[in-house]
């Protein structure tokens, strides 16, 4: 952690800068502060890559899945804007190392702190899963360890489940090898189990102090991973059945982060969670950062405009060098392609012809929903949900209605005592600065996309186009975008499998886009 330098900006939206907390090939993180004195992590993108169509969406599916994960293991997102000349995401700053950061300075872990940490990773699983999103990254440098337990940072590469992604087909793996799944170097699609694998490495190197499969480089590591045990000699014998199992090959076979929580049992309530040499060095960050406070000039926003942009071709050749030295790997013919992988590769040179319903411009559609969503209790009492089905209200409706530069979002969800569940949420995007509400609501569309994966409804009925998708056999899921809204349904459970909640949730679909035209 140092203070900002003379390159650096003097305020990230409306944070002023304080001090840089770490930097990358990608972007810098820097602590800001807010107008209310609160101290905020902001992720900020080097202005260089901002103008590459595919990294400037790979921030936005960030901000969105950082927004869509709650729970007291995550750092809530304060603010963000996507659009601007350099992207950025500010989340509430909570003093802590990581994992990684905690290993190097202390050596490993007792057996009942790991359980401690095993037992906050599981929780946090359970909201990303929760949340239709897998994260595909969780290692011990996106472990936070804070005064009163684990938070996990960074969807920089989470995605909704079961979303395949160019890069992956044409065999380049997002990820870091020795946390990654089998499955997700085999080219396969990376599910909710290959989190629960990620889980098992990094406990085990919580244990150990080194990844349950070793090697000299990284095909050797891929290898073993695939085709080897873990090596699980210093793990405590009470945790090894645990953490074996979430590194088993088979997906199927691995527990669910709810029946890691089970196992795990109670964890004994404490104030101080962590060895007090974790806490010493949380003490050193706050204490470092009070002495960067007080000691930061106050000044005001900026008022110059942006420098001018660096042109596009430039950035997307800076773009595509960051991601070979930043984390992105190609391993194509080592491992194998995936199916489909030579029109993939021609798709990611030349972009996919985009459907577009209607005969008019985009940046020429005038908004057609416009003022404020409606709130459950409204959608409750207008939307039939199948015999069983009943308005689940653990949150106040206020808080299920967000806007946020000039997007307003409601979620509603229906459960049943069984475990279905149905989920509504809407998206409207009003017009800005040089845009179109119906631009920003198509960009965000077809970010959900997936070629091979997703299909395409041009005349769905109750909106301009839907996107339908099948879960893992589980789950059905439909987007739709109707001008500047778009909808997104889920309709889940043992009740509810393939096959059966395909009608529910087109029907769904119906009724949720006929409650926000009755508002």
């Amino acid at each position: 952690m140092q203070a900002v330098g003379l390159d650096d900006p003097s305020h990230v939206g409306p944070f002023r800068t304080i001090a840089v907390l770490g930097q990358g090939g990608m972007g810098r993180v820097l602590l800001g502060a807010a107008a209310d004195g609160r101290l905020v992590a902001v992720k900020r993108v080097h202005a260089d890559l901002a103008d590459d169509e595919g990294f400037r969406a790979r921030f936005r599916r960030e901000v969105n899945s950082s927004r869509r994960v709650s729970g007291a293991y995550t750092a809530p997102v304060v603010d963000a804007d996507a659009d601007a000349p350099a992207p950025w995401l500010a989340s509430l700053f909570l003093p802590g190392p990581t994992l990684s950061e905690a290993l190097s300075a202390v050596g490993v872990l007792p057996e009942e702190t790991v359980r401690r940490l095993a037992a906050g990773l599981a929780r946090a699983l359970t909201d990303v899963h929760r949340a239709e999103l897998v994260h595909r990254d969780l290692k011990p440098s996106n472990v936070l360890l804070t005064e009163d337990g684990v938070r996990v940072i960074d969807f920089g590469i989470a995605r909704p489940a079961d979303h395949a992604t160019r890069i992956t087909h044409t065999g380049a793996l997002i990820g870091s090898p020795a946390f990654m799944a089998p499955e997700q170097i085999e080219g396969g699609l990376p599910g909710p189990a290959a989190d629960v694998f990620a889980l098992g490495a990094t406990l085990a190197v919580a244990c150990m102090g080194r990844p349950p499969f070793d090697g000299g480089s990284v095909p050797a590591v891929l290898h073993a991973v695939v085709h080897e045990e873990p090596d699980l000699t210093g793990v405590p014998r009470g945790l090894r059945g645990l953490i074996g199992a979430c590194l088993v090959k088979n997906p199927a076979l691995r527990p669910s982060p709810q029946e890691v929580s089970a196992l795990l049992g109670s964890v004994p309530a404490a104030a101080r969670p962590w060895p007090e040499a974790v806490h010493a060095l949380i003490a050193a960050q706050r204490a470092e950062v009070d002495r960067l406070v007080r000691t930061a000039p106050a000044t005001a926003p900026p008022s110059v405009p942006p420098s001018a942009p660096v042109p596009a071709s430039r950035r997307r050749r800076q773009w595509i060098a960051t991601i070979v030295t930043g984390g992105v790997l190609t391993v194509a013919g080592a491992v194998g392609a995936a199916t489909g992988w030579a029109a993939d590769l021609y798709y990611l040179a030349v972009p996919e012809p985009v459907p577009t319903p209607g005969n008019v411009p985009l940046d020429q559609v005038a908004d057609r929903h416009t003022g404020a969503l409606p709130a459950c209790d409204h959608v409750f009492a207008r939307v039939r949900t199948p015999t069983g089905f009943a308005p689940e209200r653990t949150l106040d409706p206020p808080s299920r209605v967000t806007p946020h530069n000039g997007q307003r979002s409601t979620q509603c969800t229906w459960i049943t005592r069984s475990g279905d569940r149905i989920n509504i949420t809407w998206d409207q995007y009003d017009s800005t600065a040089g845009r179109t509400g119906a631009e920003r609501a198509k960009e965000h569309y077809e970010e959900f996309y997936r070629r091979g994966v997703t299909s395409r409804d041009s005349a769905p009925g109750f909106a301009e186009e839907a996107l339908r998708e099948k879960y893992l056999g589980r789950s059905c899921v439909l987007r739709g975008r109707d001008g500047n809204m778009n909808i997104f349904v889920v309709v889940e459970g043992p009740a509810y499998p393939v096959g059966r909640c395909e009608t529910v949730t087109g029907d769904t679909g119906r009724q949720a886009m006929a409650a926000v035209e009755a508002r």
